[in-house]
């Protein structure tokens, strides 16, 4: 795969993997009953961050094999 392709995967999927990261932190202070949600919304955050780093960076090496390498 191409360099390209997984800067700007790495680029979408930052947000949802750092907030997920976040919410991890969060979840050692918290309560006990904050706890479970933060831990699962972190869970759901960072796969929904690989899940679009790994699906972005694989449709864009796909489509760069497809029509040739893009000019910069």
């Amino acid at each position: 795969m191409s360099r390209t392709a997984w800067t700007a995967a790495l680029r979408r999927g930052s947000i949802p993997l750092g907030l997920g990261i976040v919410c991890f932190v969060l979840a050692w202070p918290a309560i006990e009953d904050l706890d479970g949600l933060f831990k699962g919304a972190g869970a759901i955050l960072i796969a929904l961050g690989l899940i679009i780093i790994i699906a972005t960076a694989r449709t864009l090496t796909a489509e760069e094999k497809r029509i040739g390498r893009p000019s910069r």
